[in-house]
């Protein structure tokens, strides 16, 4: 998007995105989410003030905020490069998991906390598997699903 880089617009979004007026809120949040549908804008909304604001919108009471919210952090789950952002900020995690599971949210909602959570374990998974192994050591394919214990008797 050629809006991402203006100076000042992603801040500015996030003002109206807390602006009294849910209408205002509302139409902050969509335009962030349009942002966030080009790939070039993705690593520009993956920094912690946006994905914060994201993730307080996806709890919000007006179910138009909450999906606005929980669209756009789909939406940047889809750059591998947003992943550790993403995990990094604090709730965001634990507000998609709890979307997915709570009966009160809408099944879109729903759907893309679960898309979100999906693309995530996907970035994550793909990052597990890169590692070089040494010659010398078994590759085996992940997850094991092994448990680990601290004392093995």
């Amino acid at each position: 998007s050629k809006m991402t880089p203006y100076e000042g617009m992603i801040g500015t979004l996030l003002s109206l995105g807390a602006e009294e007026s849910p209408e205002d809120r509302v139409l902050a949040l969509q335009t962030i989410q349009n942002l966030s549908a080009d790939q070039s804008s993705k690593p520009r909304l993956a920094i912690d003030s946006v994905l914060t604001f994201l993730t307080s919108c996806a709890v919000r009471k007006d179910e138009a905020e909450r999906e606005a919210g929980v669209s756009t952090l789909q939406n940047i789950s889809t750059e591998p490069g947003a992943v550790v952002a993403i995990t990094n900020t604090k709730n965001a995690i634990a507000t998609l998991v709890h979307l997915a599971h709570s009966p009160t949210t809408k099944q879109s909602t729903r759907q893309l906390a679960c898309e979100t959570l999906a693309n995530i374990s996907l970035w994550l998974q793909t990052l597990a598997g890169t590692g070089k192994v040494p010659d010398c050591v078994e590759n085996n394919l992940l997850p094991t699903l092994k448990t680990s214990v601290w004392e093995k008797w």
